[in-house]
This record gives C-alpha cells, sequence and structure tokens, in this order.
C-alpha cells in the first residue's frame, strides 16, 4: 500500500533539487486559480507544450474541462490534505490526467499552491513513483537542514562577535579603573612626601619607606592599564617600572648604584601581583640602603620560572650580611617582618645567602599558578 503523501514546505530553490531530472511530470500550481508556477521537462512532454506556454497560465487550460483534477486541486488547496486519483483501465489512447498525487505547498502555515505528479497505474511504475517522492521530500528535507545550519551559524558568529565585544569592554573599563587608581595612589603618596618634609627626622625614614610601598602599588596599576592582558600582569614590565620609579626616588642620576632587571616573560595573577611588587620593593629599598656604604655598587633583580614555581632573587654586590639583621635596628625588623608576611601571601619559601663582604642574595620560590583556595 502506497503511503500518503505529506505536505511540502515553501522553498524558494524547490526547482533545484530533483525535479528538473524526475521521471514523473510535475507540476506547481500557486492561488486560488491555480496559475502554474513550474512544470519540469517531463511534464512538458505529457502535454506536448513547453514552459513558455504554461508557465503564468491557469491551470485549467491544461485540464480537461469534465476532469476531476480542477475539483481536487480546489479541495486540496483549501483544505491543505493531499489527495491521490488513480485509474487502474483507461481506453483514451493518451490519457494525460489518469493518474495523479496533489500535495499541498505551505508557507507561514497556510497552503500557498499544490505540487501535481502525474502517475501511471502500473504496480512497477508506482513504487517508482514512491521512490521518486521519497528523493523529492529527502531533498527538500536537506534543503531544509542546510538552510537551519546557515541560521546557526550566523546565530554562533554573532554570538561570537558579541561575546569579543564584551570581553573589549571588560578590558577598556579595567583599564580605566586600574589607571585611576594609579593616579589615586600616586596623590597620596605625594601627600606622604609632603608630609615627611614637615615632620620631625626620626620620623622621615618611616614616611619615606610607606611612600615607596605605595609607590609599588601604584606603579602595579600604571602596568595594568597599559597591559592587554586583563586578569594577568606581565612580570618583566612590572619589574622596570619599578626599578625605573626605586632609581628615580631613592638613588638620583647622579648615583653610583645601579639597578638592573632580568627577567623572563612570565605572568603573575594581579591579586599576587601586590604582594609580589611590596616586596621586591622591600628587598632592594633594603640593599640600596645598606648594602653600600661607599655608594657604589649594584642590584639585580631576577626573575625566572622553574618547574611549576617562579623564583625571584634579588642580590647585590655589597657588604654582604653584616650588621644587617641586628634586632637592635627596629627599621630593619620592620622590614622583615613584611617581607616574611609577604613571602606567605605568595605561598612561597625564602631563602638568604651570600658570606660576608662578598654580597647578599635574596631567593623566594613560590608557585607559578594561585592557589585554589587560601591557606
Amino acid at each position: 500500500m502506497r503511503a500518503r503523501p505529506t505536505p511540502l514546505r515553501e522553498s524558494p530553490d524547490l526547482s533545484g533539487f530533483c525535479l528538473e531530472h524526475a521521471p514523473s511530470p510535475m507540476a506547481k500550481v500557486e492561488g486560488p486559480m491555480h496559475i502554474v508556477a513550474y512544470v519540469n521537462p517531463a511534464f512538458c512532454r505529457l502535454i506536448d507544450k513547453s514552459r513558455g506556454e504554461l508557465i503564468g497560465k491557469p491551470f485549467r487550460g491544461v485540464s480537461p474541462e469534465n476532469d476531476e483534477c480542477l475539483a481536487r486541486l480546489d479541495r486540496v488547496y483549501r483544505s491543505g490534505k493531499p489527495e491521490s486519483h488513480m485509474e487502474l483501465e483507461h481506453f483514451d489512447p493518451r490519457p494525460v490526467f489518469s493518474s495523479y498525487t496533489m500535495w499541498p505547498v505551505m508557507a507561514d502555515e497556510r497552503t500557498v499552491g499544490v505540487m501535481i505528479q502525474v502517475t501511471e497505474p502500473a504496480p512497477l511504475h508506482e513504487r517508482a513513483v514512491a521512490m521518486n517522492e521519497a528523493l523529492l521530500l529527502g531533498s527538500l528535507r536537506q534543503h531544509e537542514l542546510a538552510a537551519a545550519a546557515d541560521t546557526s551559524n550566523i546565530r554562533l558568529q554573532t554570538e561570537i562577535i558579541e561575546r569579543k565585544q564584551r570581553e573589549h569592554d571588560a578590558w577598556m573599563l579595567t583599564n580605566e579603573i586600574s589607571h585611576r587608581i594609579k593616579n589615586n595612589l600616586q596623590i597620596v603618596a605625594a601627600l606622604i612626601g609632603y608630609e615627611a618634609g614637615r615632620t620631625a627626622a626620626p620620623c622621615v625614614q618611616g614616611y619615606a619607606a610607606m611612600q615607596a610601598r605605595i609607590g609599588a602599588i601604584a606603579e602595579l596599576y600604571d602596568v595594568i592599564s597599559r597591559s592587554s592582558r586583563g586578569l594577568s600582569v606581565p612580570v618583566d614590565a612590572y619589574l622596570e617600572e619599578m626599578a625605573k620609579t626605586m632609581s628615580a626616588s631613592l638613588l638620583g642620576g647622579a648615583s653610583d648604584i645601579k639597578i638592573e632587571v632580568e627577567a623572563q616573560a612570565l605572568e603573575i595573577d594581579a591579586v599576587r601581583a601586590v604582594p609580589f611588587g611590596l616586596l621586591v620593593n622591600e628587598l632592594a629599598t633594603n640593599a640600596i640602603k645598606h648594602a653600600f656604604p661607599d655608594g657604589t655598587g649594584r642590584v639585580v633583580i631576577s626573575v625566572g620560572q622553574i618547574g611549576d614555581q617562579i623564583e625571584l632573587s634579588v642580590a647585590d654586590n655589597g657588604v654582604g650580611l653584616r650588621d644587617r639583621d641586628d634586632p637592635a635596628k627596629t627599621p630593619e625588623r620592620h622590614g622583615a617582618d613584611y617581607v616574611a608576611m609577604f613571602v606567605r601571601q605568595l605561598g612561597g619559601t625564602i631563602a638568604v645567602s651570600g658570606p660576608q663582604g662578598a654580597g647578599t642574595i635574596v631567593g623566594i620560590r613560590f608557585p607559578l599558578l594561585p592557589r585554589s583556595s587560601p591557606q
């Protein structure tokens, strides 16, 4: 038993699939007047007319007046339900519409036309017609799937563009906030410097240390505001900026003490960049102040990756460990306390080496990636 035909969806490329080479005569009519919109070559051969003679004309001129074909066309168009007609025997030497199938063509849930396929009653040919119908419906379904894939691809591309725009907006906002924080911190540092100039001599050193720490944080936000990385900070750029600031504020242009940076192209998350910068500031400031009593020397700040850890070292070629850990020196003990606190915040370890008179090397190792939860 033949499967009941199903309605077709309107497709702008309907004639481009398999209709042109279909063995069965096929035609498409549109509107309540059944105006011929498409005929395939097999249909033209069936009635011995060209496309130019058929397209745009009412189907009534093709079908015999007493034929039930027009009545069925009206029913299919009005009801939106397919119909079939088959004559098992006929005596006309050239039956035009002895057997046929009609499908409603749907668009926006309404019937806009009818597809007509003329068939022959022979069982073998009916199987061929069924296969042709299946091929037609399969081709139409493939076209629908391709159109759906194109729509999904356009939607995906739109979402990607929107996401990139949101990421760009977030990066711009981060940079703007970082720039403003840097400016505010520089104002605070300037106010501290102003107060240090008016305070008693014993307090000046404390003001200067505070000013340097705030300056280190300001340099961090300056690097963030100029970086395209967003949530991470380039360590080499950060250290270069800190070295310039310390050279200008602690040494001046005429000093014979040099600060050098040897850093690999590593990155550190913005959260840990704060204790990292403060740690470098404490160690370098301590070396500048106490390692070179003759005013000549070299401080090297090095950063590299060893396995899954970052190694930071601050080395000088000064007088060594002599007198540096004297507990009677209160400012020095405060600096050591700060160093220990920053190392703990980084989750690292610290080691100090160097014989007396041969310089000092302070090495710190901490994880390359931040811990998933605070310890």
